[in-house]
């Protein structure tokens, strides 16, 4: 089966182009190298963490945010609650560039 390699759609056999990206279709895609991820800093509490994680995604930077048990067992939040630390991952490549992005934030916080 052919694929497009801008957009990843699938086609039947026989289609050269892809409808939406108008290239070429290929017949594999390339294997993506796995994100080594890397604690940036962990938070007090899910709200500051997913402020911080909005700000990265608009610059283009991956993240993901790991929760303590209880806010994400229990949906809790808060800002300073006692127990509620929230973790932010980056990739190790990013991690320079969301480290000053980070600092910025913190300092009007």
């Amino acid at each position: 089966m052919p694929f497009c390699p801008e957009c990843q759609s699938e086609y039947v056999a026989g289609v050269k182009r892809c409808a939406e990206c108008q290239v070429e279709l290929v017949d594999a895609l390339p294997v993506a190298e796995p994100i080594k991820w890397v604690e940036l800093h962990a938070l007090p509490g899910p709200i500051y963490a997913e402020m911080i994680m909005e700000v990265l995604e608009k610059q283009g930077i991956p993240c993901v945010l790991k929760k303590d048990f209880l806010s994400s067992a229990y949906g809790t939040q808060g800002t300073q609650t006692g127990g509620l630390e929230t973790v932010l991952l980056v990739p190790e490549e990013r991690v320079a560039e969301s480290a000053g992005i980070l600092n910025q934030m913190l300092d009007h916080i």
